[in-house]
């Protein structure tokens, strides 16, 4: 598999978790609560080297920003174009995730050739 970088619009949240498999969990709820569903390779669940992996999406002035709008939260979850990004309203008041913002960013788009079995 070879990829690209594609510039795309990156939505980010930010949340408190204990790991991994729970923040995955919780967006699937809060998504379920809209009647959403999406793919979870869409997701990236970032809870550590945030900044080294932040710079694989976005320039340093915008991994700079998130991490000073992250305020306490320890996770934070990039998204990419996907029906989750599609509701502006997403995630709603009173979740325990919270909308940054959407940037400007660049994701990786794999060629695949050949069939899976």
């Amino acid at each position: 598999m070879s990829g690209a970088k594609v510039p795309a619009l990156l939505t980010v949240l930010a949340g408190n978790f204990d790991t991994q498999p729970h923040a995955f969990a919780f967006l699937l709820q809060e998504a379920g609560r809209y009647g959403l569903t999406f793919d979870l390779a869409d997701v990236d669940v970032i809870q550590s080297a945030r900044p080294v992996r932040l710079a694989h999406y976005f320039r340093p002035a915008i991994v700079a920003r998130i991490e000073a709008l992250m305020g306490d939260a320890d996770t934070v979850i990039v998204v990419r174009p996907s029906t989750l990004t599609a509701r502006r309203d997403f995630p709603g008041s009173g979740s325990d995730l919270r909308l940054l913002g959407r940037f400007a960013g660049e994701i990786i788009e794999t060629e695949q050739s050949g069939t899976w079995s």
